[in-house]
């Protein structure tokens, strides 16, 4: 009985030595351990629409930190019953501005009725570190989902 107890307290010292020695990026994170900045913001609208018929929204999307986008792009994820979207995807082609750090999309939908209701877009992008003395800047893809009320009648 007590090499069995002798074993286990072994194996738990190893255990809790192996955690301590391991990499920060495996050690497992407190509750406290604060989230890295968000590389976009990102917001979505769409005008009321009076009787059924094509509602216009927008998406605007923002690098943060003095970060850049280099590509982005809109997907429709979700719409109430009620309406349809004319596309599921508005890309980085379809954008109504763009400069270093913004771009904006307009996209309509085409409610059958009346209603209210929620939409969900997913806005991706790839976002690029501001130039540091590397010669080339570091970018990395980013995910964002925004919604937005819709509004007919």
């Amino acid at each position: 009985m007590d090499r069995l107890r002798y074993r286990s307290a072994s194996v738990g010292a190893l255990l809790a030595s192996v955690a301590l020695a391991a990499p920060p990026a495996l050690r497992p994170r407190s509750a406290s351990a604060a989230e890295p900045e968000p590389a976009i913001a990102a917001t979505m609208s769409c005008e009321r629409a009076a009787e059924p018929g094509r509602v216009r929204c927008a998406v605007e999307a923002r690098a943060v930190g003095g970060r850049s986008i280099s590509w982005a792009d809109v997907a429709i994820v979700e719409l109430p019953e009620f309406a349809a979207a004319l596309k599921g995807r508005i890309g980085p082609g379809d954008a109504t501005f763009r400069d270093v750090a913004t771009q904006k999309w307009a996209f309509g939908l085409v409610a059958r009725k009346g209603g209210e209701g929620e939409a969900r877009v997913r806005v991706r992008a790839v976002v690029c570190e501001p130039p540091g003395d590397a010669a080339a800047p570091s970018c990395r893809p980013a995910t964002l989902d925004v919604r937005a009320k819709i509004v007919v009648g």
